[in-house]
């Protein structure tokens, strides 16, 4: 099992947070083989758990659907991605903890495309950037990733 990690919409303290996941065993199991996928050179990620592609629209998307499996797990913010991996049966968790599923992916992509109009005309208040996560939210995502990893485990 690999676990892909969309390093250009990831936030970076769940970048450190997950290599230190695969630093440790905890948890009982073998924590998957990482790799951070980004069009530049992510300075807190080593070499060897990186794939740099050429920059472009879609890049890292296209790079990670080529080599995504059944059996690996995504983490990316990017809800087309995750739509795409879906629909798949490829398992897709974001940065908050959600998991997409092909019924749920639709959905959410739908909801963020109204999100960004309503952005575009003035009627909603820009997306916060590079807010902090809470210990709440990084518990969440934590324990949605251990849950993904056990059931795919046992399958």
């Amino acid at each position: 099992m690999t676990l892909w990690i969309d390093g250009d919409s990831l936030p970076r303290d769940l970048r450190a947070f997950l290599l230190r996941r695969a630093g440790s065993s905890r948890g009982g199991g073998k924590f998957p083989e990482l790799i951070f996928v980004s069009a530049k050179r992510l300075p807190d990620i080593p070499p060897e758990l990186s794939r740099l592609v050429e920059a472009g629209p879609d890049a890292v998307d296209r790079f990670i659907e080529a080599g995504a499996i059944q059996s690996d797990l995504v983490v990316t913010r990017d809800t087309a991605l995750a739509e795409r991996l879906a629909d798949r049966g490829i398992y897709v968790l974001n940065d908050r903890g959600d998991v997409f599923t092909s019924e749920n992916a639709a959905e959410r992509r739908s909801l963020r495309d109204a999100a960004l109009q309503l952005r575009n005309l003035g009627l909603a208040p820009p997306s916060p950037k590079g807010s902090q996560r809470t210990a709440r939210e990084l518990k969440s995502f934590a324990d949605s990733l251990d849950r993904l990893l056990s059931k795919i485990e046992r399958q």
